[in-house]
């Protein structure tokens, strides 16, 4: 009963610390650091810190694989690469040290041949057992179909593994058919997957929290209605809605000092699925409320440090305790 952390699109993540972002100027950077990156990256970074044992699995391009998993070996991630032709895509990731202001722009990355990633999705199958609990985490590699992500939830599904999915739009609206577990997109790629919309640009700040509570739960609500599985809408600093058609709720996320808040969904997603494998290896069903009130914890904390899954156990477990989640301290226990 393990959890394995599919990531079908890794990047590098070059965070460069700039003054101010001035668009049209030429500017100088105070500080560069490049990490692995993706949003399986940040989740298995922050399971490893809540004591949570991960296997880390992803399609590395061989151009320069190698050191996209030495940098993996030196975090002390389980790794199991698939090669695949092609090169790790680059996000850029601009801080500026006179704001709290973050910009990330992703690259659409290497065009993987379907048939690659058919083989992929039968590598990584292989890897996964009954009981297993699977988190399928980033977007596709550029090129593939928009069922891709459906075949590979479809394949975990067949070894009896229990999946939780967060994708991007174009990939999320075809995969709920096949039913994943759980699905937890933001609230703007859960808009678009309903509504089949296309958008490059992500703005928390367009929506206050009054706004984004309603229309959080309205879209989980609709997205459990494809799924006919749980949902959760993360509302950047409102909070999450859950709902399963049966079971709907939100979780307010507590106050904090923002250092950054990329990742922070991803942080989200680790301590959710901590907290759902530890219900499970107790023999019971997920109490949805904790696992989703451990999850906002894990998010908060992430929010104060600015490597992406940056989790601090202590904190996260203090966070979740002030906010009432019940058995919070069994999570990562040994």
């Amino acid at each position: 009963m393990a959890i394995v952390v599919v990531n079908p699109n890794p990047v590098f993540d070059r965070t460069i610390v700039v003054e101010r972002l001035v668009p049209g100027t030429v500017m100088r950077t105070l500080e560069v650091e490049v990490t692995a990156g993706g949003k399986g990256v940040n989740v298995a970074r922050a399971l490893r810190a809540l004591q949570v044992p991960a296997t880390f699995i992803a399609p590395v391009g061989r151009d320069d694989g190698q050191r996209y998993e030495r940098l993996l070996a030196e975090e002390g991630a389980d790794v199991e690469a698939f090669d695949v032709s092609g090169f790790v895509r680059i996000a850029s990731i601009y801080r500026e040290s006179t704001s709290d202001r973050v910009t990330v722009v992703n690259d659409a990355g290497h065009l993987l041949p379907e048939a690659e990633w058919d083989a992929f999705v039968e590598f990584a199958a292989d890897r996964v057992q009954s009981k297993d609990l699977v988190l399928v985490m980033g977007s596709l590699p550029a090129g593939l179909p928009a069922d891709a992500a459906a075949r590979l939830v479809r394949a975990c599904h067949a070894r009896g593994a229990r999946v939780i999915l967060d994708t991007a739009p174009t990939w999320l609206a075809s995969a709920m058919s096949a039913h994943p577990d759980l699905v937890a997109p933001n609230i703007h790629e859960a808009h678009a997957a309903v509504t089949s919309s296309a958008t490059s640009v992500f703005d928390d700040s367009t929506v206050d929290d009054a706004r984004a509570r309603a229309q959080a739960m309205e879209l989980a609500d609709r997205c459990a209605e494809k799924t006919t599985r749980m949902v959760c809408v993360t509302a950047g600093s409102a909070g999450v809605a859950f709902s399963s058609g049966d079971e709907r709720g939100w979780i307010d996320a507590p106050s904090v000092d923002v250092v950054s808040a990329v990742g922070a969904g991803d942080s989200f997603v680790a301590g959710l699925a901590a907290r759902w494998h530890h219900d499970m290896e107790s023999g019971r069903d997920v109490d949805w409320p904790a696992a989703v009130g451990f999850g906002v914890a894990c998010a908060s904390t992430s929010c104060e440090v600015v490597r992406a899954g940056g989790v601090e156990r202590s904190r996260a477990l203090h966070i979740a305790a002030e906010m009432g989640v019940a058995e919070v301290e069994a999570v990562g226990a040994r």
